[in-house]
């Protein structure tokens, strides 16, 4: 018996070293297409959020559009929802994606739902001490749907070759 180091294909360590997930025969590109869309959707409604957060938490404006700006936040975290929705369920039922991408799609929709009750106990009951945990979700989610776009887009990449 050698007693030496073993020895490793230089093929077989890129793909054991390599970070992109790894694709499961079934997975189709047109289920892997729907995923991105709505999973980019969802991105660019979150977006939409941070953005419309930003207008009504500026000091100095009129009550009138402050409250404007609140409505259009409020009403804007419902596409982020349903897209956040049908991307997890997407990635379930029909992208045999790796666990980590489904969890994550999961969790998605789940910290989605979350903010959106945050948001509504603040603005509904007045519980204006749970605007920073709303603000520290905010950031999870974008972080989440950050790291979801990136990894399908690495799956994407690995399916069509």
């Amino acid at each position: 018996m050698a007693s030496g180091p073993t020895r490793i294909d230089p093929e077989e360590r890129i793909s054991m070293s390599s970070s992109a997930p790894s694709v499961n025969p079934t997975t189709t590109i047109p289920a892997l297409r729907a995923y991105t869309i709505f999973l980019g959707l969802t991105v660019f409604f979150i977006v939409v959020q941070a953005l419309t957060a930003g207008e009504f938490i500026t000091d100095g404006l009129a009550d009138d559009a402050r409250q404007t700006w609140t409505d259009v936040h409020g009403f804007v975290a419902y596409p982020v929802m349903v897209f956040a929705l049908v991307a997890a369920v997407i990635a379930f039922a029909r992208l045999k994606a790796p666990r980590s991408l489904v969890v994550a799609s999961a969790a998605l929709f789940v910290g989605c739902v979350a903010q959106w009750l945050l948001g509504h106990a603040i603005t509904t009951l007045g519980m204006d001490w749970v605007v920073p945990i709303h603000v520290v979700v905010a950031f999870v989610i974008y972080g989440l749907a950050i790291w979801l776009s990136v990894r399908s887009a690495m799956l994407r990449r690995n399916t069509t070759r």
